[in-house]
Parts: structure tokens; sequence; C-alpha cells
């Protein structure tokens, strides 16, 4: 984004709106400046950027690749200064129209986005919130260019540069099928190492199934791991026709037996608790949509504590 130096906040904005508009006449209207001031600018940038960005089709102007891409790092970085020109602790969330991008594991993104979507629909209808899979290599890179706005889950050591905020506590259980007979409550650790296991695929190892990990190492053994599904339905599905266990937070097994008739036994171990945070980078500590999306999400942590300790009543 080195290039938008030469460019000024204008022309930056009146590059979005032809990429939505798609016409320099509707692009005309929507910004209310005259149609050569638009082609003229559309010119600039494609003397900038070595490229021409949008060209006549059947339909009105088609983007090229290159203004594909440059389209989302030119709302990121329209959106950074917005946040930065707001008022520290004031939010127009009427008004607000921009992407929320979050990364977080299958199961917190599961229990948080369905107060999440409540909560934007009544408040923040212009949001659109983007959950992605974790990335455990690249995670610190996409905090600090502001590809990635948060993380959600559980980071031992997080880098010095990422703030966070705890979200709630979960514990580690082990869940079967209802005939599922070795699933027996006490579990021996023997049996549990023996059973076979399933797990969620990722990118990269969860924080939790690398404690669990380390705990059967430490006891001389290793998982018998017989199977890795892409997603929740797959494993579920596993779990109700053969002996295959799973290894999952409490929080995800309660949840879970609202629909599929499970058998939940406690983790045959002393593991340490999953400690659930929600991550950003520093630079997005003053940003006041950040500050307003971190109490969001804390408020629907709230819900999910609550719904917890209701269902394991």
């Amino acid at each position: 984004m080195h290039q938008l130096t030469n460019i000024d906040f204008r022309t930056l904005q009146i590059f979005l709106t032809l990429m939505n508009e798609r016409s320099v006449t509707r692009t005309s209207l929507v910004v209310g400046v005259s149609q050569p001031a638009i082609t003229h600018a559309l010119n600039k940038l494609r003397q900038v950027f070595g490229d021409p960005l949008l060209v006549r089709g059947k339909d009105g102007m088609l983007p090229t690749e290159r203004a594909l891409a440059l389209e989302r790092e030119v709302k990121r970085f329209l959106d950074g200064v917005a946040d930065l020109q707001a008022p520290l602790d004031t939010v127009d969330l009427e008004g607000l129209q921009r992407e929320i991008v979050v990364t977080a594991p299958e199961y917190l993104e599961h229990l948080l986005l369905p107060h999440l979507a409540r909560i934007l629909r009544d408040k923040a209808p212009g949001i659109t919130l983007t959950v992605r899979p974790p990335d455990q290599r690249r995670i610190a890179g996409l905090l600090a260019s502001g590809e990635v706005d948060f993380r959600l889950g559980w980071v031992r050591d997080p880098q010095h540069s990422v703030r966070a905020v705890p979200l709630f506590d979960d514990e580690i259980v082990v869940i079967g099928g209802p005939d599922n007979a070795a699933l027996t409550d006490p579990l021996a650790l023997s049996t549990y190492m023996d059973l076979p296991h399933a797990r969620l695929q990722g990118n990269g190892r969860t924080t939790s199934g690398r404690v669990i990990d380390e705990f059967v190492r430490q006891q001389g053994g290793e998982l018998n791991v017989r199977i890795h599904v892409q997603g929740l339905m797959s494993l579920l599905g596993t779990l109700m026709v053969s002996d295959v266990v799973a290894t999952v937070p409490r929080r995800m097994a309660l949840r879970i037996r609202e629909s599929f008739p499970i058998r939940i036994v406690a983790f045959p171990g002393a593991l340490p608790p999953v400690r659930n945070y929600l991550y950003w980078h520093e630079r997005t500590q003053r940003s006041a949509v950040h500050k307003w999306f971190r109490a969001l999400v804390g408020e629907a942590a709230a819900l999910v504590d609550a719904g917890a300790s209701n269902r394991a009543a």
C-alpha cells in the first residue's frame, strides 16, 4: 500500500464507489462530482498502479484481478483512517458499514456466532462478520497487517504486541455415541488411550489438542487417532455409528447433547483449564470500532457462560 501515498482519500473513495457501481455515470451521482472528475480519478489510479483496473463490458465496467485485490486493501486502509478520526468512545452504529474478520476454532464459532449474529442484526446491521479458521503460523502477521481484526481461542504464549481479554474458561471431556459401551464413567486412562479417536482437522493443532497430546506423552502413551474429519457434523455422524470417541471442551459437548444423544465423561487426568480469550493487535487498541466489537464479544461470551450453566444444571 506504499503507492497510496500518491493518492488522496477522495480518489480512493471514488475507486470504491466505481467498484460498487461499475459505472462512471452512477458513481458521479453517488459521489456528487462531475463525470470528467470521476474519469480523471480513474486515470490517475490506472497510472499509479499500472493497470486498467476497470474495463468496459457488456453490462458495465468490469474490474481486473488487480482491482479486486486492491479493493480489499483500500477498504481496510480507509476503515483504519475512519477509526483514527472517530471519537474514542463513540461509534455510529446505524451508519457503520464495514467488514470485521475474526479467526476462531469451530468450537468457539459454534458457541459465539449465534449470539453475535443476533446482536449485530439488532445493533449494527451494516457490519459484515467474516469468521476464518485459525492459522497458527500466520496469525501474528495477519493481525499486524490488519487482514484479520481479532483472534478467538486459547494461546499460551501470545506475542508482546498482542492484547487480550478473557472470555470464559472450559474443561476437557470425552464424548462418544450412546451405544459406546467402552466409554465408561469413570474412564480409565489406559482405556482412553486405547479407544479409537476422531479429531477435527484444522490449520495446525489447537492449543487444547497440544495440551492433550503432551499429557498423554507424559504418561508414556500416544492417542489412537483413527479418523480426521473436516467439520463438526462429520465428527458427530461418526460417533453415532461407531466406537470412536472425541476429546472436546465441555461447553461444546453440552451444546451437542441438545441435538445428539452423546455420552459425556470426565477426562481421565488433570489438565489445565481451556482459557478462551479474544486477542487483537496493539495498533487497534484505541480504535473506536474495535473497542465496540470487543465489548460485543464480551456480551456474547456472557450469554454463552449463562447458557452453559443452565445446561449443566
